[in-house]
C-alpha cells in the first residue's frame, strides 16, 4: 500500500470515530465527556476556567499530565462540588460538555438545533444531556450555573418547572465558591 493511501484510510477512520459538528477531539473522565475543535478552543476554555482556592487545591490531588487532563479534572471537581451545594447525588450521572470558539458559535449551534436566534454564551441541552460553551466567555459561575441544570436533570424523574430549574442552576452559581 501508498504512503498516501494509507493516509486517507487514516483520516478516513479518525473522521469516522470523533468528528460531529466539526469536532475533532474527546476526553472522558468520570463525570464528563468533553468534545472540543482544536487545542487552542481547549487552552483557552482551560485559561479563563480559573477556580477559586478551595477548588484549586482539590485540583492536585488529581493525576494532571495535560492540558486536557487539567480540564478534566476541573471539570469533575466543580460537578462534585454543584452536587454538594445542590445536595443532589444523580446516580449514573454523566454529561456532555462541548466547547466552542465563541458565543457566536454557541449561538450557532442554538439557532442549528432549535431555530431561535440567542445571544447565550452557554447553554445546557436537556434532550441531549449536553453542555454547549464559548470557551472566549468561560467563567467558573457559567460552568457552575450549566452544571447546576444538568444535575438537576438528572436527578429528578420529573422534570421541575423552568423557573424551580432555574432557581436552583443560580443557587449553584452562587455557591460553588463556598
Amino acid at each position: 500500500m501508498s504512503k498516501f493511501f494509507l493516509t486517507l484510510l487514516l483520516l478516513f477512520f479518525w473522521l469516522l470515530t470523533g468528528v460531529e459538528n466539526g469536532l475533532g477531539q474527546e476526553q472522558k473522565s468520570r463525570y464528563v465527556t468533553i468534545s472540543y475543535g482544536d487545542r487552542e478552543v481547549l487552552q483557552e476554555f482551560n485559561e479563563n476556567l480559573q477556580l477559586s482556592r478551595k477548588l484549586s487545591y482539590a485540583t492536585r490531588k488529581k493525576n494532571v499530565v495535560t492540558v486536557g487532563d487539567e480540564v478534566l479534572a476541573k471539570a469533575d471537581i466543580i460537578i462534585e462540588k454543584v452536587q454538594v451545594v445542590l445536595d443532589m447525588f444523580p446516580d449514573n450521572y454523566h454529561i456532555r460538555l462541548v466547547l466552542l470558539p465563541d458565543d457566536s458559535d454557541v449561538a450557532r449551534v442554538y439557532k442549528q438545533k432549535y431555530g431561535k436566534r440567542v445571544d447565550h454564551i452557554a447553554y445546557y441541552s436537556i434532550s441531549e444531556k449536553t453542555i454547549y460553551i464559548s470557551a472566549d466567555d468561560t467563567r467558573l459561575r457559567v460552568l457552575a450555573h450549566e452544571i447546576g441544570h444538568s444535575i438537576v436533570d438528572h436527578y429528578f424523574q420529573v422534570r421541575p418547572p423552568y423557573n424551580i430549574h432555574e432557581l436552583m442552576a443560580q443557587f449553584a452559581e452562587k455557591h460553588v465558591t463556598d
